[in-house]
């Protein structure tokens, strides 16, 4: 049968050394058997913090009694999706936003110049200056009824930013935050969201596959 539609990873590989917020557990495996040494198996452990390269943020991540990563439903996370170019600008705004997102978007990716900086490769410093929504921005997805936003960095907020507006806004309307997707290889439109967090009771945040199906 003839696929005429493509699906792009927007995942980051996980790998010793890549770039990991300040103060998280950086990601590392390593084997508990290992069929090369004779067990009949090879069998990995992790450790990491569950906000370790492409992740969703939870409610219960900045908000008192909010939910955690099991039960954020489905329908965030799955759906039509638009990828808003924000590229050029050290902050997406609410007047951005307000220019460019059709007013039927229920999901929404940011492409920023975060792009070029992380995901061309994902074994670099961390960048304290990378691009990030502020609170009227994130106020601007809450008034649109958006389910679901998303960010090519490790966060959504500035770095440094102790009021953590977008993150308050965002997680205080129940809003999912899918943060380090890759989006500098895609156009800026419609596509269709599938993203797959581990269903971690009670969890903050989870790592997750992230992909977007194009012409489906």
């Amino acid at each position: 049968m003839h696929q005429n539609f493509t699906i792009h990873d927007i995942s980051l590989t996980l790998t010793e050394g890549m770039v990991a917020y300040p103060k998280d557990v950086p990601y590392q495996r390593r084997l508990q058997r290992d069929k090369e040494q004779g067990d009949s198996s090879s069998v990995s452990m992790i450790e990491t913090t569950v906000h370790v390269g492409t992740h969703v943020d939870a409610p219960n991540h900045f908000i008192p009694n909010g939910y955690g990563v099991d039960r954020i439903p489905l329908d965030h996370l799955y759906g039509p999706v638009f990828v808003a170019d924000c590229t050029g600008t050290p902050a997406v705004t609410a007047d951005i936003l307000q220019n460019i997102v059709p007013p039927e978007t229920q999901r929404l990716l940011l492409k920023t110049d975060n792009s070029t900086k992380l995901h061309q490769s994902s074994l670099v410093p961390f960048d304290k200056e990378f691009v990030y929504l502020d609170g009227a921005g994130a106020q601007f997805c809450v008034d649109r009824h958006i389910k679901l936003v998303g960010i090519d960095y490790l966060s959504i907020d500035k770095f440094g930013s102790k009021e953590k507006p977008a993150h308050h806004t965002l997680l205080g309307n129940n809003i999912t935050i899918l943060e380090g997707i890759v989006l500098f290889k895609l156009k800026m439109g419609f596509y269709y969201l599938a993203c797959g967090p581990l269903k971690m009771a009670d969890s903050d945040g989870a790592p997750c596959r992230a992909v977007l199906i194009e012409n489906l």
